[in-house]
């Protein structure tokens, strides 16, 4: 296998080949990236592929953790840069690698649905029987992040930035295995994961002794096409609402037509003592809206007996509300204001016509 060179140069021992890829954890605090903490090799075989590198940020302030990562430093006793191969410590003082490695390929594959969330699948065909106490994890790694937000700052390489765990696993020797877990955009974007490229690594791991027991890895590339389908579909979405708002103003300004009230002055010219006089209304002709809370303000031209003014006028009504005039100078407005069902209160200026008596009166009096 590739990644047996990588040991071989590491430590000049005989190892077994293994069939899949090392996993190399490594827990920081984040004042020292990981890249100051491993050995150049190790960084080498990492990039090549020849081992599958996991950074753990167990520092709980800082913005990098996750829970797992103290849950994982706790499992294995680690320490700030602690490295641990397979789950076994290695002590780089003096090289000391493990030489016992086993472990079970896992093939993964990755596919991005069109709405940007994830499904990752596993799968192995077991060679031997597995102890009772392993389960699988899904980890995402980030690929590459800033430690910091200074612009020129250090980054961070194979960030652990989200964790699961799947316990169906058939254990028996020769079953197959397929797991499938789905990642929605909303559980991406808790963990703090947006449009980025990850690693997708999945592990046997055992609950006893914490070791890695299998492993696979696959990356994940965000498409630029399927954000370019998402601000489709959210231009599309804006259009939509634009069109319902259009839809439920026209349909509102509906209403308000079909509701409101006509309202307009009567003059109503009669005989009385062998004299013309001339009586002045306000005709209302509800519509499909009751009104009520009705007043009317004269302005100094009209006056209006609180007794001639209804309470309320249902839907489909005709009344007539008999003004007085309080001047024979030339005549101003008079102001209604009343509240109809279902909408604001409503204000109306109304201006008499000047009657025929009227310009007579005027006449004669000029």
């Amino acid at each position: 296998m590739r990644f047996v060179g990588f040991f071989l140069v590491l430590c000049m021992i005989n190892i077994p080949i293994i069939e899949a890829v090392p996993i190399v954890e490594v827990f920081v605090n984040g004042e020292t990236p990981s890249k100051e903490i491993l050995p150049e090799n190790i960084i080498s075989a990492s990039e090549n592929g020849d081992l599958e590198l996991i950074v753990w940020y167990t520092n709980q302030n800082h913005p990098l953790h996750i829970t797992a990562a103290t849950e994982r430093a706790q499992d294995l006793n680690a320490q700030n840069e602690d490295i641990f191969i397979q789950g076994v410590f290695w002590d780089k003082s003096n090289q000391n690698f493990p030489n016992d490695l086993e472990s079970i390929n896992l093939d993964v594959e990755v596919k991005q649905n069109d709405d940007g969330s994830l499904i990752l699948k596993a799968n192995t065909t077991l060679e031997n029987e597995l102890n009772q106490t392993v389960v699988l994890q899904w980890l995402l790694l980030k690929k590459t992040v800033p430690v910091s937000k200074h612009p020129i700052g250090p980054v961070e390489s194979n960030v652990v930035s989200y964790h699961s765990w799947d316990s169906n696993i058939n254990r028996t020797k020769g079953a197959e295995n397929q797991w499938v877990h789905q990642i929605d955009v909303d559980a991406l974007a808790s963990w703090n994961i947006e449009n980025e490229d990850l690693i997708v690594v999945v592990s046997l791991i055992s609950l006893d002794s914490k070791e890695v027991q299998g492993s696979g890895s696959s990356e994940v590339t965000f498409s630029q096409i399927e954000q370019n389908r998402k601000g489709v579909a959210i231009s599309l979405l804006l259009i939509f609402a634009a069109i319902i708002g259009s839809i439920l103003v026209i349909q509102s300004e509906r209403k308000r037509q079909q509701d409101m009230p006509l309202i307009r002055p009567l003059i109503k010219n009669k005989i009385k003592n062998g004299e013309e006089v001339g009586n002045y209304f306000i005709g209302i002709t509800t519509r499909k809206a009751a009104i009520r809370g009705i007043s009317i303000e004269g302005n100094g031209f009209w006056r209006c007996s609180a007794n001639e003014i209804p309470q309320e006028i249902p839907p489909k009504t005709k009344r007539e509300i008999k003004i007085r005039q309080t001047t024979k100078e030339k005549i101003g407005p008079c102001t209604i204001r009343l509240e109809v069902d279902g909408h604001e209160r409503w204000v109306l200026d109304i201006m008499f016509p000047e009657s025929n008596l009227m310009k007579r009166n005027n006449a004669e009096e000029s």
